[in-house]
């Protein structure tokens, strides 16, 4: 029997999206945040007020409380710095459900929103945990991971 993971976190591609979603139709995915975020010069970068723009930006998407509240924050963001024309914008407030982490707020993530975390974790335990690691062994792996590491 095949187990399937029931959340997976991947980069902003829409061809891993839906092969992923054709495979694993009954997996939420999330994107992660930190690939959007990274974008963020590259895309903005050229506005004056870029710096202000930028801390906004990050307040809206950590802080908003309530859906509602990411959408008229989001709204009086785009206004104040005059941003309607910006494609890259309106295409990410798109697709909010799938980074903002308001919209994953009933779904346990274990506070993942990014790739990074995982991807770190991967070479730090790389040759000690296996996907059917017990949490007992798990328990015994990790100290004789940190005695290594030490």
């Amino acid at each position: 029997m095949r187990t399937v993971p029931q959340r997976i976190i991947i980069d902003q591609y829409r061809s891993i999206f839906r092969a992923i979603r054709n495979e694993l139709s009954d997996t939420r995915h999330q994107w992660c945040i930190w690939h959007i975020t990274k974008k963020l010069p590259h895309k903005l970068g050229g506005y004056r007020q870029y710096r202000e723009l930028y801390y906004d930006l990050n307040d809206i998407v950590g802080n908003s409380r309530t859906e509602e509240s990411f959408k008229d924050n989001w709204s009086e963001f785009m206004d104040e710095y005059n941003l309607h024309n910006t494609t890259w914008l309106s295409d990410i407030y798109d697709d909010r459900c799938m980074w903002v982490p308001i919209y994953f707020k009933s779904k346990f993530w274990a506070t993942m929103r990014s790739m990074q975390r995982s991807k770190n974790m991967h070479v730090f335990y790389s040759g000690f945990l296996y996907s059917r690691t017990s949490l007992v062994q798990f328990v015994h792996e990790y100290e004789n991971v940190l005695r290594i590491k030490e």
